[in-house]
C-alpha cells in the first residue's frame, strides 16, 4: 500500500492482514519503488496525490520495468482523473471507499493475476 497519508495506511493495514494480507506500506511512489523491487508484490494499491513520486508516476515506472509491468495496481485517490489520463491501473477507488469493496476488488484482481500465470 502506498499513501503519504499514515492514517490512511494503518488503519487498512489492520483491515486487510484481518483478511489474511500480508501488507507491505510506502508513504511515497519513490519509496514504493524500492519496496517493490525487493519484494515483487502480488498487488498494489496506491495514492495518486503523494510528494517526490505521484501514484501516476509510481505506475508509470513499474509499468516500464518487466519485472514490475504485469503487478495488478489498484489507485484509491480522492482525485477524478482526467479523461485523457492514460490508465496505468486495474482498478480506480475513490477515496473514501468501503473497505468491503476494496476487499473485494483486491481478490478479484488476485484471482485474475493468478489465473494468468504460466504453470
Amino acid at each position: 500500500m502506498v499513501d503519504d497519508d499514515a492514517r490512511i495506511l494503518a488503519p487498512l493495514q489492520v483491515l486487510l492482514e484481518a483478511e489474511g494480507y500480508r501488507v507491505l506500506l510506502a508513504l511515497n511512489g519513490e519509496a514504493a519503488v524500492s519496496v517493490t523491487d525487493i519484494e515483487h508484490p502480488d498487488l498494489i494499491v496506491t495514492d495518486w496525490m503523494m510528494p517526490v513520486l505521484d501514484g501516476v508516476a509510481f505506475c508509470r515506472r513499474l509499468k516500464a520495468n518487466r519485472a514490475t509491468a504485469r503487478i495488478p495496481v489498484v489507485m484509491l485517490t480522492a482525485v477524478v482523473p482526467p479523461a485523457s489520463a492514460e490508465v496505468l491501473w486495474n482498478a480506480l477507488l475513490r477515496k473514501p471507499a468501503p473497505i468491503a469493496r476494496l476487499i473485494d476488488v483486491i481478490r478479484d484482481l488476485l484471482a485474475l493475476s493468478r489465473s494468468r500465470r504460466p504453470h
